[in-house]
């Protein structure tokens, strides 16, 4: 078992130096950036079992676009018409461990529902990127309706 592995105690350290950083006048965009990093290793190592760097190949869901464009490019590279996508972006998903934190509730049964329920990893285009982009500022209960509303199909 490698010792990069992301524990709670790992997330509660991130979210405590968080805490203090923003005491400190720091801005929320540079203080939860490595609360950002680790909750997503964190849900990465519980789904997939591994904390390699991101490839389209390791992830199982792809729009329907993304396998055509796949199919009719193959000998361009993913980054010229291809992004993994987090269903729940990734800003978002650790300002709840954060807020979690902040009630001090935050378990490792917590944690890994909140992994099940809001964690999921797609490949879409960089044209669904943009539809999803028109939606930042929505909130939405699961990766699949923020998808749905983007109009991406799988």
């Amino acid at each position: 078992m490698s010792i990069n592995i992301v524990t709670i105690e790992h997330l509660e350290i991130s979210c405590l130096c968080m805490k203090q950083l923003l005491q400190a006048g720091m801005t929320e965009n540079s203080a939860i950036r490595h609360l950002e990093f680790l909750a997503n290793n964190y849900a990465k190592y519980r789904h997939l079992g591994k904390l390699s760097p991101d490839h389209a190949d390791e992830y199982k869901i792809w729009s329907k676009s993304a396998l055509l464009a796949k199919k009719h490019s193959p000998d361009k590279k993913y980054r010229e018409f291809l992004r993994i996508e987090h269903g729940t972006p990734r800003r978002r998903f650790a300002r709840t461990i954060y807020d979690q934190f902040l009630k001090g509730s935050l378990t490792e049964k917590w944690m890994n529902q909140h992994c099940d329920s809001k964690w999921k990893v797609a490949v879409i285009t960089l044209d669904e990127d943009k539809e999803l982009n028109k939606l930042a500022k929505r909130e939405f209960n699961s990766p699949d309706e923020r998808w749905e509303a983007a109009g991406i199909k799988f």
